[in-house]
């Protein structure tokens, strides 16, 4: 199967924690290298750049990200969804980012833009009239066919390192590792049962530490499963990703809302061990989604948005 590598949040929400000793700049360290190993070329990341305006010095993060030879696509400025946004507020969110790293944006060969988590809103009408606005802009928007879910393993992760919990870094690891491989494959066979044969998948990842240590050993894990690293354009010649499914209100990909339009659905990770994962090196009495629920709550208050939020 051919797959188009991207990553969102090369600088990553607030609120989210990191181990010790794990930057920004180790992570750009950690996904330049994996990528350069496996020869994979000219990869387009989606910043929301909330985290430039609080530090301009991150800029240099992202233009270390296209001097590598990379490109950069706009990911709104709070990360906010358009669940939680009127269209026109949306819009400005937009052009707040553009107005950060658009100058990044422009060197790419196509312009791209990606909903924050993929999430395009409850309205057809909405979503329309953001489309509208982005084509004016000169903006494409890049769907997500295949992701894992790999935000949560990112809080999980910096507590078991800074523990020094080895059993819960191993079992970290290799669930993140399995569940990319293991997501891949559902995703292809929901494709499979409504298309007829596979797409180029858009994969996700996010710029963490895991995936500063294992998106090599992925990509090597893709590559034995015969996959094809293609760019983003290529991947966007096909027809599926340029249409739209029906909206739905659901924290769901391009990908789960066709299935979701059709009853059909992308098999999930066994949730005892997704369970194994958000409880990995927790403190006694500790709720495994705090972390991300505060996490939420920031992007939306900053937005200046209504949370409509689950993770159902």
């Amino acid at each position: 199967m051919d797959i188009a590598i991207t990553i969102d949040e090369l600088l990553l929400w607030d609120g989210t924690p990191m181990p010790r000793g794990y930057t920004a700049h180790t992570v750009m360290d950690g996904l330049l290298d994996a990528l350069a190993q496996h020869d994979v070329a000219g990869v387009y990341a989606f910043a929301h750049t909330a985290p430039v305006a609080d530090d301009p010095a991150l800029r240099a993060v992202l233009e270390r990200w296209c001097e590598a030879g990379h490109h950069l696509g706009n990911h709104t400025h709070c990360h906010a969804n358009l669940n939680w946004l009127n269209a026109d507020r949306y819009c400005d969110d937009i052009r707040v980012a553009e107005g950060i790293i658009g100058d990044l944006v422009d060197q790419a060969p196509v312009k791209y833009f990606r909903h924050a988590m993929d999430m395009s809103g409850r309205s057809e009408a909405k979503r329309g009239a953001v489309e509208e606005r982005l084509r004016d802009d000169g903006y494409t928007t890049a769907p997500i066919t295949a992701w894992f879910g790999d935000f949560a393993w990112t809080a999980p992760y910096a507590r078991a390192l800074d523990a020094g919990d080895q059993d819960a870094v191993s079992l970290l690891r290799t669930s993140y590792v399995e569940a990319a491989v293991g997501q891949l494959q559902a995703h292809a066979e929901a494709a499979r049962r409504m298309f007829g044969g596979d797409l180029p998948y858009i994969w996700l990842i996010h710029g963490t530490a895991p995936a500063q240590d294992l998106l090599g050993e992925i990509l090597r894990r893709f590559a034995e499963e015969g996959a094809r690293f293609v760019t983003l354009d290529e991947a966007m010649k096909h027809p599926v990703h340029r249409a739209f499914p029906p909206v739905s209100g659901k924290f769901a990909n391009h990908l789960q809302r066709y299935a979701l339009a059709v009853g059909d659905s992308v098999a999930q990770p066994p949730a005892d061990l997704m369970m194994q994962v958000l409880t990995a090196a927790l403190p006694a009495g500790e709720n495994p989604m705090a972390i991300y629920d505060d996490i939420i709550g920031r992007m939306v208050a900053r937005a200046g948005g209504t949370l409509d939020w689950s993770w159902e």
